[in-house]
């Protein structure tokens, strides 16, 4: 993730699927008030809060980083061009990782913490 998009706060989590695979997942909150096309979808997207997760060392999980955008009706993930979609269990627990992340932020973005969450794919 580079710092051109205006990172707010940043996690890294380590990850154990129920398979047994492992990796990381990475996330990033971003600055709204950015004036970059990442910001700009965001903002045409009436978002709450948006950034970037990377999912490393996954064999089923997408090459680059993952758009995420949270508005006020739920959690829009958008992948890079041809990028692949996560595998099934890397989906399912993506989103418990969201939660932990908000959580975890919520001093830099409270009403991220304070949103009910669902993913929408995009």
């Amino acid at each position: 993730m580079n710092d051109d998009i205006g990172r707010l706060a940043t996690r890294e989590y380590d990850v154990t699927l129920p398979d047994g695979s492992k990796g990381k997942l990475a996330f990033a909150l971003c600055d709204l008030a950015q004036e970059n096309a990442l910001a700009r979808h965001a903002r045409k997207r009436d978002a709450v809060g948006f950034g970037l997760v990377g999912f490393e060392g996954f064999a089923e999980g997408p090459r680059h980083p993952v758009l995420w955008v949270q508005t006020n009706t739920g959690l829009e993930m958008t992948l890079a061009d041809n990028d692949q979609q996560p595998g099934a269990q890397l989906q399912r627990l993506v989103g418990r990782y969201f939660i932990l992340f908000f959580e975890d932020i919520k001093a830099v973005a409270p009403e991220l913490a304070a949103l009910p969450l669902s993913v929408k794919e995009g």
